[in-house]
C-alpha cells in the first residue's frame, strides 16, 4: 500500500469509496482586540476577586492609619482684587485696553511676585519673625542650629524663615475672576491668620512702592533722553541744509501734490518714455503687416484687398474668365477667340502682380520708418535716464539726511510728550491692588481630609488591583473562554466540556442524555458533523500536554455519536501512556500494538463497550512507537476499520516532545485539539499548534475542556444551558 502524503492530515482511499480529503486552509491567527470586552473584564475580576478585595481593603486600612497619624494643619485665607495696570493720566489715544491673553499673563505675574522670596522676606520683616523665638515651634519645623556656609547665623535664620513662608503660602486665582485667594497653612490656627494678613498687606504696600519708584525713574530717564534727542535733531537738520546748498538741489512741488516734488529731467523722461511706447506699438503693427505680406497669400493681404486699382483688375479678370468659359463651350482652346481671351488674362495677371508688389513695397517703407522712429526715441530715453541717474545719485545722500532729520524730529516730539505725561501723573498714582477680605482664624483643620484620604486610598487600591489583574492576565496565556480559543490559539472553536468534580464521574454523567456533559458532547458532535459533508471517517483527538482530558473528550465524542446511531470505533493510539482501558474498565493485554505487529487480527482485539460503540485498547507498550505508527501495517489497519465503521476515533498522545501525534495526524482525515480551560500552558499550546502546522497538518478546531462558566465570566449563559434539560425533566 502506498505511503500517505506528508503535506496534509488526509489519508488514502478506504474501500469501497475514498475517504473525504480535508482541504488545506489558512487558519485564523490571533488578532489583538482594539475594544474592551466587558465580559472578559468581569471574568478576570471574578477570578481574582479575593486578591482584588484584599488590595482594596489594605489600601483603605493604610488610608485610615495615615489620616489618624497626620498632625492637623490649619489654613487661613483672605482675598485681594488685582485690576489691570492702566495709566489714568495718559491721553485717550495712549490708553489701550489689555487683551485677554495679556490680562492672564499679568495676573500670573502678580501671583509669582506674591509667592517670591522677596515678598517672603518683606513679610518676615513686617512681623519681625527673625526675633520671634516661637516661630519655628508654632510652624512645627526645626530651627537652624548652625550657620550655612558663607553666611552668619542671623542670615541663615532669615533664609530659613523665608523658605518656610514660601512653602506654606498659597495663592489661587479662580477662572474668570480678578479676586485672588491668599492663604497660609500652619499648625497654629491664629498664626496662620496673622501671617496671611501680613502677606496681603505687604503685597499691597510693595506694589504701591514699585509704582512710585517707577515714576521717579521714568522722569529722570526721560530728561536725559530729551537732551540727547535735541542735539541729534539739530545736527541732522544742519547737515541736510548744507548738502542741498552744496549740490544746488531745489525741489519744486508737483501740481496737485503737496507732498511730492519732481524735477524737469524726470518730466522729460516720462514724456519721452510715453512717446517711445507709442512708437514701439506702431512699429509692431507695421512689422506684423509687413511679415504677413511677405509670407501669406498676396490677395489675402488687407492692404491689397482695400486697393481700388487691384479691385478693378480683379473685376476685369472675372469678366474675361466668364467670357472665356462661355466661348469655351463653342470653341476649342486653339481657336483665335480662345487665344485672345488667354492673352487678356495673362495681361491682367501681370498687372495684378505689379500692383501687389507695389503694396508690399509700401508696407516695407512704412515698417522701416516706424523702426527708425522707435530707435531715435529709445536713444533719447536712454540719454534722459542717464541724466536722471546722475541726479538721483546726488539725491541719495540728501534723502538719507532728510530721513534722519525726520526720525530725530519724531523721536524728540514723542519723548517730549511722554515727559509731560509722566510729570503730570507724578503724585496721583493709584494702586491697582486692594484688599477684599481679611483672613480670619479658621474654625477647623484644613488637613488631613478624611473623605479625600479615603477616596484616594480607594482609588489607589483599585488602581493597584487593576494593575495586578492586568499583569496577571497579560502573562497568563491560558484559554479560559471560547473567545480565547480563537484569539490566543488561532483555532476555530468547536465546543466546551464542563468541569466535573472528578474525572471518573464523566462516564456516569454521560449515561444521562440530559446531563451537562451529554448536552455539551451533543453540541460538539453537531460541530464535528459540519466539518465534512462526506463524514468524518477518521478523527484524531490530541492536546499539547498530559492531563488536559483528551481521552475523556474522545470517549465523550464517541459516546455521543454512538447514541446518535452511528457505528463508532474508538482506538487508544497513545502507546506510551494509554488510559482508555481505565475509562472503559477493561484490560489492555491485547490491542493496537498486537495488530500493528501482526500478532492478532483487529477483530480479535475489539471490545464491545456499548451499543454502537467498540473499543480497541492500546495493547502492550512497544519499544519503538514511531516505527509502528509509520508502518504500512497501520495504514492497512486504518483502511480496514474505516470501511467497517462510520467513524473511527483515535485517542492520540500529546503533541510536545513526541513524533507520534505528527505521524498519526498525517495518516488520518481530521484532527481536534483539546485544551484545558484555565490551565496556563506557558506557550506550550501555541508551540504544539505551530509544530502541527509546520508539518502541513490541518487542525479542524479546538475543544475547551473542564470549562467552568462562572470562573470564566459566563455565569448564566452556559450554566443555565447545561442545567436546562434537567430542570425541564424535573
Amino acid at each position: 500500500m502506498s505511503q500517505s502524503s506528508n503535506n496534509s492530515n488526509t489519508m488514502p482511499d478506504a474501500s469501497p469509496q475514498a475517504m473525504p480529503q480535508a482541504m488545506p486552509q489558512a487558519m485564523p491567527q490571533a488578532m489583538p482586540s482594539i475594544g474592551i470586552d466587558l465580559r472578559r473584564v468581569a471574568s478576570a475580576l471574578y477570578r481574582n476577586r479575593f486578591i482584588t478585595a484584599g488590595l482594596i481593603v489594605a489600601a483603605l486600612v493604610l488610608g485610615v492609619i495615615v489620616t489618624l497619624s497626620t498632625t492637623p494643619i490649619y489654613k487661613a485665607t483672605g482675598t485681594i482684587q488685582i485690576d489691570s495696570q492702566v495709566n489714568e493720566v495718559l491721553d485717550e489715544d495712549a490708553t489701550m485696553p489689555p487683551v485677554e491673553w495679556d490680562v492672564e499673563r499679568f495676573l500670573q505675574t502678580q501671583l509669582d511676585v506674591l509667592l517670591s522670596t522677596g515678598m517672603a522676606e518683606k513679610v518676615a520683616g513686617r512681623l519681625n519673625l527673625a526675633n520671634d523665638d516661637t516661630y519655628f515651634d508654632r510652624m512645627g519645623i526645626p530651627a537652624p542650629q548652625i550657620a550655612a556656609p558663607g553666611k552668619t547665623m542671623a542670615q541663615t535664620r532669615r533664609d530659613s524663615i523665608a523658605a518656610s513662608l514660601q512653602a506654606n503660602v498659597i495663592a489661587e486665582l479662580p477662572r474668570y475672576s480678578r479676586v485672588v485667594e491668599v492663604g497660609f497653612t500652619s499648625k497654629d490656627a491664629t498664626y496662620a491668620a496673622v501671617i496671611a494678613n501680613a502677606y496681603i498687606e505687604s503685597f499691597i504696600a510693595a506694589n504701591l512702592q514699585r509704582k512710585f519708584d517707577s515714576s521717579s525713574y521714568a522722569r529722570t530717564y526721560l530728561e536725559e533722553q530729551l537732551e540727547l534727542a535735541k542735539g541729534r535733531l539739530e545736527t541732522s537738520e544742519r547737515a541736510q541744509v548744507d548738502y542741498a546748498r552744496r549740490f544746488g538741489l531745489v525741489d519744486l512741488p508737483e501740481p496737485g501734490d503737496r507732498d511730492g516734488n519732481v524735477s524737469l529731467v524726470q518730466t522729460n523722461l516720462a514724456d519721452a518714455n510715453t512717446a517711445l511706447n507709442q512708437a514701439r506699438t506702431q512699429r509692431i503693427a507695421t512689422e506684423e503687416k509687413f511679415r504677413v505680406a511677405q509670407s501669406g497669400d498676396s490677395l489675402s493681404i488687407p492692404d491689397v484687398q482695400e486697393n481700388s486699382y487691384i479691385q478693378g483688375l480683379q473685376r476685369e479678370r472675372a469678366t474675361v474668365s466668364a467670357d472665356m468659359a462661355r466661348d469655351g463651350e463653342r470653341y476649342k482652346s486653339e481657336h483665335p477667340v480662345m487665344q485672345q481671351h488667354q492673352q487678356r488674362l495673362q495681361g491682367i495677371d501681370q498687372q495684378l502682380g505689379s500692383a501687389v508688389s507695389d503694396v508690399r513695397g509700401s508696407l516695407r517703407q512704412r515698417y522701416q520708418a516706424a523702426l527708425r522712429n522707435e530707435q531715435r526715441l529709445a536713444a533719447q530715453v536712454a540719454s534722459l535716464r542717464a541724466g536722471t541717474a546722475n541726479e538721483q545719485s546726488e539725491r541719495i545722500q540728501y534723502n538719507i539726511l532728510e530721513r534722519e532729520a525726520g526720525t530725530n524730529r519724531a523721536m524728540y516730539d514723542a519723548l517730549l510728550q511722554r515727559f509731560k505725561e509722566v510729570s503730570a501723573s507724578a503724585g496721583v498714582t493709584t494702586n491697582n491692588i486692594s484688599m477684599v477680605d481679611r483672613a480670619k482664624v479658621p474654625g477647623g483643620a484644613f488637613s488631613p481630609n478624611p473623605l479625600f484620604n479615603m477616596a484616594l486610598a480607594l482609588f489607589g487600591g483599585l488602581l493597584l488591583a487593576a494593575v495586578y489583574v492586568f499583569l496577571r492576565e497579560f502573562i497568563d496565556d491560558a484559554a479560559r473562554t471560547p473567545e480565547d480559543v480563537t484569539d490566543r490559539l488561532g483555532l476555530p472553536f468547536l465546543g466546551t466540556v464542563p468541569k466535573l468534580a472528578s474525572g471518573e464521574g464523566i462516564v456516569a454523567e454521560l449515561e444521562d442524555p440530559k446531563s451537562g456533559p451529554s448536552e455539551s458532547f451533543a453540541a460538539l458532535r453537531t460541530s464535528l458533523g459540519l466539518l465534512s459533508a462526506e463524514g468524518l471517517s477518521s478523527l484524531l483527538i490530541t492536546s499539547s500536554q498530559q492531563s488536559e482530558g483528551k481521552s475523556l473528550v474522545a470517549y465523550g465524542i464517541a459516546r455521543s455519536m454512538a447514541r446518535a446511531g452511528q457505528k463508532v470505533l474508538i482506538v487508544d493510539s497513545d502507546l506510551r501512556r494509554p488510559s482508555l482501558h481505565q475509562v472503559f474498565g477493561v484490560s489492555r493485554d491485547i490491542g493496537l500494538t498486537n495488530i500493528l505487529t501482526r500478532q492478532n487480527e483487529w477483530q480479535d482485539t475489539v471490545v464491545k463497550a456499548q451499543e454502537n460503540l467498540d473499543l480497541i485498547p492500546s495493547g502492550p507498550l512497544p519499544p519503538s512507537v514511531p516505527e509502528l505508527l509509520s508502518s504500512a501495517n497501520f495504514e492497512d489497519f486504518r483502511d480496514t476499520v474505516c470501511a467497517a465503521y462510520d467513524v473511527v476515533i483515535f485517542d492520540g498522545p500529546p503533541v510536545l516532545g513526541l513524533a507520534d501525534t505528527v505521524l498519526l495526524a498525517q495518516r488520518l482525515s481530521h484532527l481536534v485539539f483539546v485544551t484545558e480551560a484555565g490551565r496556563a500552558t506557558h506557550g506550550r499550546a501555541q508551540t504544539a499548534i505551530r509544530r502541527l502546522r509546520e508539518n502541513g497538518i490541518h487542525i479542524d478546531g479546538a475543544v475547551l475542556n473542564k470549562f467552568d462558566p462562572r470562573q470564566s465570566g459566563y455565569g448564566y449563559d452556559y450554566g443555565a444551558y447545561y442545567s436546562y434539560g434537567r430542570e425541564s425533566a424535573a
